[in-house]
Formats: structure tokens, sequence, C-alpha cells
């Protein structure tokens, strides 16, 4: 049974001796190793590694978007209990929980709906940030914190990403003046206050997880704070969400009930910036689109 000598260290450093009965890797794993740990008399756990120091920054941002989520998560709403996290000068180590999958029924998505309008109705502050920088995919995210929404999101959100796709050569003269175009809109499509609240921040419908007992849970975290529509918009970007979690989400809230199609278009623009940044072109042609369906808004 081949068990990384990471995995073997950390599990020793937070005292953890259990005989190991099996190390198989785990989906989701592009960016880290992943891999479910089998013990003989304890319950399985996930350790995700890594030995790059971006990789290494990567996990330490994640335990900590997990821990400021499963503060103020219902139960409804499940997030992986951090066991541990360990460092080395070469790599670093993140022990959570392993939760069983199961599969979700219509029942389970309107909970889970309803159950992150009651995260996003939580009181974080009247700010608009984070405590830390963190990470959308392996692209880094700036966090700094704003009084107001829309600049937040220019600041923080939209021209790092222009900047870095401009840098690689995605983005032509043209389209990079669209974009700024677009950047000095902002507020014609964003509110300046709108509730803050604790995001997911990058909540597509592989970062939610069907649970054996009929609970959703919630992973891999790019947690900020702002308008609670952002993580509707990722939800919706790439499908996979039935329309019942959206409804549901949108008659729990209590303010700003109604379903608004041009603010989540921007939130979803700059995650398809963010995959030009990631993955390459192949997204531009979207991007461009939703710039100009929006400019004519």
């Amino acid at each position: 049974m081949n068990v990384p000598d990471a995995i073997r260290e950390a599990l020793r450093c937070l005292d953890i001796t259990n005989p190991i009965t099996d190390c198989d890797h785990l989906s989701g794993g592009c960016i880290h190793d992943v891999r479910r740990i089998q013990f003989t008399d304890r319950d399985s756990l996930v350790a995700k590694s890594s030995n790059r120091a971006e990789g290494i920054a990567q996990l330490r941002s994640e335990q900590d978007g997990l821990a400021a989520l499963s503060r103020i998560a219902e139960q409804a709403l499940v997030v992986p209990e951090v066991v541990g996290f360990h460092q080395t000068k070469s790599g670093a180590v993140l022990l959570m929980e392993y939760l069983t999958p199961g599969m979700a029924g219509h029942e389970s998505w309107e909970v889970f709906g309803r159950s992150l309008a009651c995260l996003h109705e939580v009181r974080v502050g009247e700010r608009y940030g984070f405590q830390e920088d963190n990470f959308i995919g392996g692209t880094h995210q700036r966090n700094d914190w704003h009084d107001d929404w829309v600049d937040f999101n220019r600041n923080c959100r939209f021209q790092p990403q222009i900047s870095l796709a401009q840098s690689r050569g995605h983005v032509s003269s043209s389209q990079g003046a669209r974009l700024d175009q677009l950047l000095q809109s902002l507020s014609e499509f964003l509110p300046a206050g709108p509730r803050p609240s604790l995001l997911h921040g990058d909540l597509w419908s592989g970062n939610i997880m069907s649970l054996s007992d009929g609970r959703m849970a919630i992973i891999d975290p790019a947690c900020s704070i702002g308008d609670g529509w952002a993580d509707i918009a990722m939800m919706q970007l790439f499908g996979g969400v039935p329309t019942a979690c959206i409804e549901s989400y949108a008659t729990a809230r209590t303010d700003d009930s109604e379903v608004p199609s041009e603010r989540l278009a921007v939130y979803q623009l700059y995650h398809l910036l963010n995959h030009v940044n990631l993955f390459g072109t192949s997204y531009l042609g979207r991007s461009m689109q939703m710039v100009e369906a929006l400019l004519r808004a």
C-alpha cells in the first residue's frame, strides 16, 4: 500500500496512529493530490497535499475558508470538518473528515437552496473583502476590504483578471478597451451596498456534494464577504444545479428576492475571465459576448 511520506508524517504529527488499510485517489485532484485514507478503527479521512509553494498557500486558504463557513453554516448545510493542517519546508497536507457521497433528490436541492439563503442571512459585518487573499482555482484572488461593493469588484475582482489576461496575451487591445468600458459602468449593474454575506466563492456544481444521508455539503471554498447572489451566479454558470434549488434560494431570502439577471451576468463574467486565465482563450468568446450584452443593456 502506497501512502505518501508526507501524509504519514502529517498523521504522525497530529497523533493519528491508527493502522491504515487503504489510500485511494479521489476525483477532483486536478490541483492537489487528493486521497481517502481508511483505517481499521476510525472513520476515513481526506488528505489533500501539495509540494508547491503556491499549492501550500492554496491549502492554507482552503482551511481558513472551511473554518469560516463551518462557524455559521446550519446543520442542513454540511461543511467538512478540518482535522488538521501540517506544513513542512517542502509541502503541506490538509486533513479533513471524509463525507460519504450519495444521490441528491428534488427535496435535497430545495433544502440546500434554503440553507444557502440562511447562510447568506447571517450578519458578518458591514464591509466587503476577507481576512486574507486566497485563490479562485489556481488564480490569486485579492480580498482587500472595501466599503463599496462596486469598488471591491472593480479593484479586487475584474481588474486583476483583466490585467492577467492582457499580460498573457489572451486579450486584444480592442477587447481590453471594451472590458475597461464595462469596468467604468459597473455601478449600473451592481449595487454599492448589498447585504454583506459570507460567500463560498466558487460554488459550481462540482463543489456541491450530495451525501448518503440526504444532506448536501459544500467543499473547496474561495471565501469572501459580498453579495449572496454571487454564489448563485456561479451555480448557474456551468449547469448541474436544478432550477428548483435557485427558486428555493430566492424564496427564502428576506430581501432582494427577485433574481437579478444583469447582476448575475457580471458575477459570471468574473469566473469566465478566470477560466480564460486558467485554461486559455476557449472561454474568451463567451466572455466577450457577455461583455457586449451588458454594454448594450
